[in-house]
């Protein structure tokens, strides 16, 4: 067992999951060493407790699950796994969806690149590994704030393993707990999308910093499937069930009237907005009901709205 990951605890924020994929993402946490596991099911329709009974006949006392009796949405949840990671005495907490699954020695990789940097003087944030996509195996990069928008730092280019970045997904974050002390948690408000993105520039407006780590691989699915769309360049656009273009749209317009959001940001995300608006209203199967969750999430963004939709 690797004793450097006995602190470590991660914590999984579950709602109806692939029992396969879920099953391979615990295994993968458990071959790394981790001594206890925390799932978090957000009030699921299948009996999450059933399917970690597969793996548990294996590994008993190692996974704790906490089920939720309606669905309080990522953020709360995964305060709700934070709180129980502290009372297990937990240096650090890893976040993880429930179809991510950490490929080998990524955890360790994560914590010796968190202590390499903490041993220099940096203020570490987080740290969070590239994620592989399922369907062509493509590793993503990292991303930075440029002065005319976002740009994609790539791993190649660097002679260290790690990179700055300004973003990094939830899923994959290794975050200390002294950190979340200082930082505060995840934002419960939003629900689910741009958790990740509040927290951190939450953190960086706090003075700290943000890193991805070049060596360390999760397997990590980004919506029910993707397609290449041109718009200024090629991008990947993830489809989603329609209430999700409600959260996304009204999350962006919650963002963009936070101080601590840095403008060029803002500048971003909103020409983001405006070409998946064009897309999902255009080319996207159920446009209309698309159109109206988009429109219903910018009205309440502008008008506050917080919460479940």
């Amino acid at each position: 067992m690797n004793n450097q990951c006995t602190d470590i605890i991660p914590i999984i924020v579950t709602f109806n999951p692939d029992a396969t994929v879920l099953l391979k993402s615990l295994a993968a946490l458990l071959s790394q060493g981790q001594v206890q596991i925390i799932v978090v099911d957000n009030h699921s329709r299948s009996d999450v407790g059933t399917i970690i009974q597969h793996i548990e006949k294996k590994t008993p006392n190692r996974i704790n699950l906490i089920k939720l009796s309606l669905n309080h949405g990522l953020g709360e949840a995964y305060n709700k796994g934070i709180a129980i990671a502290r009372k297990l005495n937990a240096t650090h907490i890893l976040l993880l969806d429930q179809d991510s699954i950490p490929e080998q020695d990524m955890i360790s990789k994560l914590h010796c690149t968190y202590q390499d940097l903490e041993n220099q003087g940096i203020p570490v944030a987080a740290v969070a590994p590239r994620y592989r996509y399922p369907a062509s195996s493509k590793l993503s990069q990292f991303v930075r704030v440029a002065s005319f928008g976002l740009t994609r730092i790539a791993c190649s280019e660097h002679s260290t393993h790690y990179v700055r970045a300004d973003f990094l997904i939830s899923s994959g974050s290794l975050i200390s707990l002294r950190v979340l002390e200082q930082v505060g948690g995840m934002d419960e408000g939003l629900f689910i999308d741009h958790i990740d993105t509040e927290w951190c520039f939450r953190a960086q407006a706090k003075g700290f910093t943000l890193y991805g780590v070049c060596d360390a691989v999760m397997q990590h699915s980004l919506g029910d499937r993707q397609a290449r769309f041109w718009w200024g360049r090629w991008r990947n656009i993830s489809f989603h069930q329609s209430f999700r273009y409600y959260y996304m749209f009204r999350n962006s317009v919650l963002l963009w009237q936070r101080p601590y959001m840095p403008i060029v940001w803002k500048r971003a995300d909103l020409l983001r907005l405006i070409y998946l608006f064009f897309f999902f209203a255009v080319f996207s199967p159920n446009r209309l009901t698309n159109l109206r969750m988009m429109i219903k999430g910018l009205r309440d963004g502008f008008n506050q709205r917080t919460g479940k939709l």
